[in-house]
């Protein structure tokens, strides 16, 4: 089983936009009540600290009001929302299958929750089914589940159907997470906005879209290519006309404007990748927009 997590190296951080209400360090706010467990230090009772803390036996002892100190558990709990319709076996525009470019979004995300110790899982479905995967902190689970997830994406698959699945996060989910929703723009384009309002009440949300290969990709013109229903074959004449290849940009730089546009009108932020090796630049942009974005 090949490890997706190794090949993400950068540190990033997943930043939350609501915090709990009490008092942290840090902007890594914590999604648990409730002070930890860890005991760090004593120190000096101050004026509204919390009289639940005051250790009475070190106050005997010291004769001035004491209290423990904890350190503060600051965990997410991250699920991987990713879209398994066969439209994400199809191409790149890099050339690679999408498949490839999915499951290494999954990895990176995976990786940044890891490097905070969060607990990570995954959901993943379309039409026929949907498969859950608990969260764990556990570094084998999830390269498992990654690697199941790569497996399930085939051009044979079924057709993708991402509303199904977030109805299934919406009923499944009551504990707020981050939803990391991986799919590609057609997939998001025709999400239900209601639906994902309503989960974005509870969750915190962010979007990873897989672009497609264009029609008229100069990397594919030595190859022979079909559709994803595999009943069209996209003659090279078509694919080398520049009127067409002018249409299709403009088409697609629309789509991903009103995609853009339907997100942040939510308080989601989002990131277009096309390449593996665009990924993590791409993410780390996504990641610095969460830290700013208006809810």
């Amino acid at each position: 089983m090949p490890s997706y997590l190794v090949k993400v190296r950068k540190k990033m951080d997943i930043f939350a936009q609501r915090r709990v209400r009490n008092v942290l360090t840090g902007n890594y706010g914590s999604v648990f009540k409730g002070r930890s467990l860890d005991f760090d230090d004593l120190r000096e009772y101050n004026y509204g600290d919390d009289v639940k803390d005051i250790d009475w036996k070190a106050t005997a002892r010291s004769r001035s009001v004491m209290i423990r100190r904890y350190v503060a558990v600051r965990k997410h709990n991250i699920l991987l929302v990713a879209d398994s319709g066969n439209t994400m076996a199809a191409l790149a525009p890099s050339g690679e299958s999408k498949r490839e470019v999915a499951t290494f979004c999954a990895g990176v995300m995976a990786y940044v929750a890891q490097h905070h110790n969060d607990f990570v899982g995954m959901v993943y479905g379309n039409k026929s089914e949907n498969k859950r995967f608990m969260l764990k902190e556990d570094t084998a689970y999830i390269e498992n589940f990654l690697d199941k997830y790569h497996k399930s994406l085939a051009i044979s698959g079924s057709d993708s159907d991402l509303n199904s699945l977030l109805t299934y996060i919406s009923k499944s989910y009551r504990e707020r997470s981050f939803l990391i929703v991986i799919s590609d723009a057609d997939g998001i384009s025709h999400i239900n906005t209601e639906l994902v309002r309503k989960l974005h009440a509870r969750h915190e949300i962010m979007v990873i879209i897989v672009e497609d290969s264009p029609l008229t990709n100069k990397k594919l013109f030595s190859y022979d290519t079909v559709d994803v229903d595999g009943r069209l074959r996209l003659s090279r004449y078509f694919r080398e006309n520049k009127k067409i290849a002018k249409a299709e940009e403009k088409y697609r730089e629309a789509q991903r404007v009103g995609i853009r546009k339907t997100l942040r009108r939510m308080g989601i932020v989002c990131c277009f990748v096309d390449s593996v090796n665009h990924a993590i630049p791409r993410i780390v942009t996504m990641l610095e927009e969460q830290k700013h974005v208006r809810r």
